[in-house]
């Protein structure tokens, strides 16, 4: 038989086991990326007299990273929604006192404030909801077109 004649096999995607794994998949993930993420914030690399903020472009690959395998293992949107709404539940312990304050993510060290931690955070919760909007805008214009 050849690869032609093979009949298509469809993955549930619906069905409440399917939606608990997807789930489940999400919040291993959106913790290995919370932890990931407030660890590795303020990392600069020092190049050609300029400090890059590698932990935040590390830190903003992962979570598109991480929200492209939930989505292409799944073929769901649900775990993206997951991930981004957990994102922020899972740093609450590390804010302190709210969002960019805290021990781990100071809001203002001295006078200076810490930007960093709210782009992290920002990074942490906008990324999987983007990419799950832009599945559905690709999802609506393909179904419009054909």
């Amino acid at each position: 038989m050849t690869i032609e004649q093979q009949p298509v096999r469809r993955v549930d995607t619906t069905s409440l086991a399917a939606r608990l794994t997807q789930a489940a998949m999400a919040v291993v993930l959106a913790i290995v990326s919370v932890l990931l993420m407030i660890s590795t914030h303020r990392v600069e690399l020092p190049a050609a007299g300029l400090h890059l903020p590698a932990g935040l472009l590390f830190g903003a690959l992962f979570q598109v990273v991480a929200s492209v395998f939930l989505w292409a293992a799944t073929g769901s949107r649900l775990p993206l929604l997951v991930l981004g709404s957990l994102w922020g539940v899972l740093a609450m312990p590390f804010l302190g006192e709210g969002m960019g304050g805290g021990v781990m993510m100071p809001a203002m060290l001295g006078t200076e404030p810490q930007y960093s931690g709210w782009v992290v955070q920002g990074l942490g919760l906008v990324i999987p909801f983007l990419i799950a909007g832009l599945i559905t805008l690709v999802r609506r214009s393909r179904s419009r077109a054909g």
